[in-house]
């Protein structure tokens, strides 16, 4: 157990909203960290439930608990960030949980990079609890600590959570805090600017965090016309920030990105679908979806035509009997099913 208190201060910021039947065990894999220089600050956004009497239950000289009108999750992270005393912060929600040696293993890590080094960590998904892990693990790395160019980072976009990684109060100041206008991919964006101001990006394979699948009262779950607003303002900041430090050798990634949006208004929002055509460099470029189905059914009955069978197909999907073999078998074989 690392307890030498001349390693660093690390804040760990938990926002909080309506999450009673998660937040005591999140509180808890806190708690269990092996790094043990750490305060933790709990901002509860206003939550209906009694998420806050929850975490009133930990509160201690190690432990902040504090209540905010509504604002959403950027805004109660940025209000954790005023409160933090620490050189580090570690953003977790409500419903995830950190490995026990999380922290350790990226302060460790830390200690042959600098401070503009922004450390991640690889995470799984989970339902219910960590005895149905996934089989996937993200980031892929070919070394147990691995380095990477942030220019590179951010034309690749790997798939990441907020969760898994560990950034300096000196990097945030630099890139500036979360915008609170953005619901959704909002963890996105921030890291974004974030990365655009280190010094690189650096894995540590051994830094695991765990994120929660299947709960319909995550911010990531909500859906609708905001929500896809939110989703092009993100990708605008990711434009404007990849051409800042990439010039032209970002296009193709900010396209890419763009034309994936464009897909996901067609048919509801066609309006929002030419507002994200209008953003790419090139509005004619084709790219290929990640949704293969989609993708060689096109080529048949057009886009739109096939977006509305995979439509119809997610629905009988979802019914519960349909969902829950399916994920039995997709978690027997180590696939995700989300």
């Amino acid at each position: 157990m690392v307890t030498n208190l001349n390693y660093p201060l690390v804040s760990i910021i938990i926002p909080v909203y309506n999450a009673e039947a998660f937040l005591a065990e999140t509180i808890e894999s806190t708690l269990k960290q092996t790094y043990q220089n750490i305060e933790i600050i709990i901002v509860d956004d206003g939550s209906k439930d009694s998420s806050y009497e929850v975490a009133k239950q930990y509160e201690s000289d190690q432990t902040t608990v504090v209540k905010q009108v509504n604002k959403g999750a950027s805004a109660a992270r940025n209000h954790g960030i005023t409160l933090a005393k620490g050189e580090f912060i570690q953003f977790l929600d409500a419903d995830d949980f950190l490995h026990p040696q999380k922290i350790e293993h990226q302060i460790n890590t830390l200690q042959h990079y600098s401070d503009l080094h922004l450390i991640g960590g690889t995470w799984q998904r989970f339902v219910k609890s960590l005895s149905n892990l996934y089989g996937e693990v993200a980031p892929k790395t070919q070394e147990e600590v691995q380095p990477f160019d942030k220019v590179t980072w951010l034309i690749d976009r790997p798939m990441m959570i907020p969760n898994t990684w560990l950034v300096s109060k000196k990097l945030i100041s630099l890139a500036g805090l979360w915008d609170e206008e953005i619901t959704l991919n909002d963890d996105g964006e921030f890291f974004y600017r974030v990365i655009a101001v280190s010094a690189g990006v650096v894995i540590d394979r051994k830094a695991a965090t765990y994120y929660r699948s299947f709960n319909s009262a995550s911010l990531s779950s909500r859906g609708g016309r905001k929500a896809m607003l939110s989703w092009i303002k993100s990708v605008q900041s990711y434009k404007k920030t990849l051409y800042t430090i990439a010039g032209s050798r970002g296009n193709n990634a900010s396209d890419d990105f763009f034309y994936l949006l464009s897909y996901w208004c067609l048919n509801q929002y066609p309006d929002l679908m030419e507002v994200c055509k209008s953003e790419m460099y090139n509005r004619n470029k084709k790219f290929v979806l990640e949704d293969k189905l989609v993708y060689h059914l096109s080529r048949l009955i057009g886009l739109g035509r096939a977006k509305y069978f995979r439509e119809l197909l997610n629905s009988f999907k979802q019914t519960n009997l349909v969902k829950h073999i399916i994920y039995k078998i997709k978690f027997t074989i180590g696939k995700p099913s989300y």
